[in-house]
């Protein structure tokens, strides 16, 4: 062979080879770019993930006794207490009203009950019967008092208060005068040979008058204060007023005729009627006193005092008070309590978790809790308790709350902090895992690709728990193998890859 044709063919050959080599690298440039990670064995903690937020787990409401305004607020936000230390005082004159008017009932049954047991009618049961009437006409003047102030002013917390204690006072006589009725006519009149005595008949009357005009008086009574509590205008307010005027005048009235028919009643029954409304009177007088001095609110054990919103109970009186929380001048309800004493170094997170997860959380199960307001902590705990009924989500869901106990929150964890809980319901040790990005489902069965060679190869594997982030690989693959992670959309099996 010629030297020239020597030269002609190496020329060929490396023509043949560049074109080749381009081929193979213009494929390469073309192949999808993937990532891969390889198998590995260690330990898989399986949990459930719920949002919640932090509670207190002790806490004291304080509750005002009575509506009511507040006199004094001797306490700050978030001031620590002591038991009994003094956190606020209410306006105390309508409760020093309410004890004034039940110490006058107590006296006037006491002076009744004392007349009653004297043998034979004399002065005393005179005084006794008239005492009884002047503490009705005293209620009737407290009923015309309050018409007349409703005609002139709109319902204030202190017309509700005195709504309530002539509730009270309405309730105790309708009980003192039931007990009376049902006392002389089970040991009185029943028992009496037929045909029985006029008086006796008169005195049963009378009985029975007495005791349906207290329930009369009791029901206008409550449906007043229900007109107030409930927002109703003035004008139903005056109705319910003019009501209880004059059912208290009709109690009045009853009251004379008693006075002057159960002279010829039975002594006995009508010492029965004086001891029941004696006990009534009593019973009226140390509810007042209660609320004289509930008026005084206290720490009801050490803690931390916060100031709570009024929420509904404002709103539906229509009174606003920018953000709600008490202060000098606020109304308060019973409904509400505008104070509360926390302990803080007992706080807790309530996580919801979804009913469909609630069956594999168990108590004691390790739980780590994150903050939204603090990104840079994580609080290790555990279940401490899960409550027995469920609750609402914001999504219309169904889940349950699982207490777990903030452990060294300190002072940097705060009431109503937002957060996140992963509670571990297993852990799977000495596990073959994979990203769970890189299992794919088709099917019914589950795949991974793997990096061999250059090229894609889809395997079949059998999958065990699964977390957020871990696929349990039970078989399929082996440890170390290189799974593809990432470049797996639209990868075929046996294609050519680049592997970055």
């Amino acid at each position: 062979m010629s030297k020239g044709r020597v030269i002609a063919a190496v020329v060929a050959l490396v023509v043949v080879g560049g074109i080749v080599a381009a081929v193979v690298l213009g494929r390469n440039a073309s192949a999808p770019s993937v990532t891969v990670e390889r198998a590995k064995r260690s330990s898989l903690a399986v949990t459930v993930s719920a949002s919640g937020k932090t509670e207190a787990d002790t806490k004291g409401d304080i509750y005002p006794p009575a509506p009511g305004t507040l006199a004094s607020i001797d306490v700050v936000d978030g001031q620590a207490v002591k038991e009994g230390d003094i956190i606020a005082v209410m306006d105390t004159t309508p409760f020093e009203l309410q004890v004034a008017q039940a110490q006058a009932a107590y006296e006037a049954a006491l002076a009744q009950s004392d007349s009653v047991s004297q043998s034979a009618p004399s002065s005393a049961d005179k005084a006794a019967a008239s005492a009884s009437v002047s503490a009705a006409y005293n209620a009737y003047e407290a009923a015309s008092d309050q018409y007349n102030a409703l005609k002139t002013a709109k319902p204030d917390p202190a017309a509700v208060a005195q709504a309530e204690a002539a509730v009270a006072v309405a309730q105790a006589s309708y009980d003192a005068a039931s007990a009376a009725y049902d006392s002389y006519k089970t040991s009185v009149y029943d028992p009496a040979p037929l045909p029985r005595d006029a008086a006796m008949e008169t005195a049963l009357a009378a009985l029975s008058l007495a005791r349906d005009q207290a329930y009369a008086n009791l029901a206008n009574a409550q449906q007043a204060l229900s007109a107030l509590l409930s927002g109703q205008g003035t004008a139903a307010g005056l109705v319910a007023a003019k009501s209880a005027k004059d059912q208290a005048w009709a109690a009045y009235q009853g009251a004379l005729a008693q006075q002057a028919k159960l002279a010829s009643a039975s002594t006995s029954a009508a010492k029965s009627a004086a001891d029941a409304g004696v006990t009534a009177a009593r019973v009226a007088l140390n509810y007042a006193v209660a609320n004289l001095e509930k008026a005084t609110m206290r720490a009801p054990h050490d803690g931390t005092v916060v100031f709570n919103g009024a929420g509904s109970a404002l709103a539906a009186a229509g009174i606003s008070s920018g953000s709600g929380k008490p202060a000098l001048g606020s109304s308060v309800s019973p409904a509400a309590a505008p104070f509360s004493v926390v302990y803080f170094d007992q706080l807790v997170f309530n996580a919801q978790v979804d009913e469909a997860d609630i069956a594999a959380v168990k108590p004691g199960l390790k739980a780590t809790v994150n903050l939204d307001a603090l990104v840079a902590d994580t609080f290790q705990s555990g279940v401490e308790r899960i409550d027995k009924t469920s609750v609402v989500t914001p999504t219309g869901g169904t889940a349950f709350s699982v207490i777990i106990r903030l452990k060294d929150a300190g002072d940097r964890v705060l009431l109503g902090m937002n957060g996140s809980a992963d509670i571990e319901i297993d852990s799977i040790s000495d596990a073959l895992t994979v990203p769970i990005e890189a299992v794919l489902d088709e099917a019914g069965k589950s795949y991974v690709f793997i990096a061999e060679n250059g090229k894609a190869k889809k395997v079949e594997v059998t999958t065990g728990q699964l977390t957020d982030t871990r696929a349990q690989i039970i078989s399929g693959v082996s440890e170390g193998t290189n799974v593809i992670v990432s470049g797996i959309s639209g990868l075929k099996d046996g294609a050519t890859i680049r592997v970055n």
